[in-house]
């Protein structure tokens, strides 16, 4: 089984509203990224939600849920992006069977296609032992696809370090994918990034 952890609780602080249930390509943005993982590969999906009381918590995870994802909903705050997604960890470590690897992506990466997906989930089940990092021109995307026991590194990683020390620190098992993406690395960050997809870039 290949299974994804999308962590989805961030402030949305710089876009000024809950950016994850805004509508890209005639769908809200969580349920677009859910639709990608699971149509290019991933068997399961857990999106890391905000606490009930966080601005549009609610909404994205219903909206999450009937995109097929399992939700995982936080009780409090999350400190980071790396503490987001070792809860998604621990949810799938409690799945039967445990996944052979995991594929990571932000949950505002609006350029991720089930077709992009679909390349790096190959790509790992060539080698199920390698990190596989999609690259477009030198510039580094999601999904990452990273054996399970890799995956759970993360939770060793030092305080205030990020995924990409265990990226750095296993770099003689990581496969740069090339691919045709122009959107790999695109997110949405604030009001301008937003405007620029629903007017015509999706």
């Amino acid at each position: 089984m290949i299974a994804a952890v999308v962590p989805a609780a961030g402030m949305s602080t710089r876009m000024g509203r809950p950016k994850l249930v805004l509508e890209v390509g005639g769908q809200p943005l969580i349920a677009r990224v859910v639709a990608a993982l699971r149509g290019g590969g991933a068997d399961a999906v857990v999106v890391v939600a905000p606490p009930p009381g966080q601005e549009g918590g609610p909404r994205l995870a219903d909206l999450a849920r009937e995109a097929g994802a399992i939700v995982e909903v936080l009780a409090a705050a999350s400190p980071d992006m790396r503490a987001t997604i070792e809860r998604g960890l621990l949810v799938l470590a409690r799945l039967d069977p445990s996944p052979i690897g995991v594929l990571i992506a932000p949950a505002d990466s609006v350029g991720l296609y089930a077709r992009l997906v679909a390349e790096v989930v190959a790509r790992f089940r060539r080698d199920p032992s390698r990190i596989v990092v999609p690259e477009r021109d030198g510039r580094r995307g999601h999904p990452l696809a990273l054996p399970w026991r890799e995956a759970l590194a993360i939770t060793a990683l030092p305080p205030g370090v990020g995924v990409n020390a265990l990226l750095e620190a296993r770099s003689a098992i990581v496969d740069r994918l090339q691919v045709d993406a122009p959107g790999l690395d695109a997110d949405l960050d604030t009001p301008e990034d937003y405007r620029r997809w629903v007017g015509g870039e999706a």
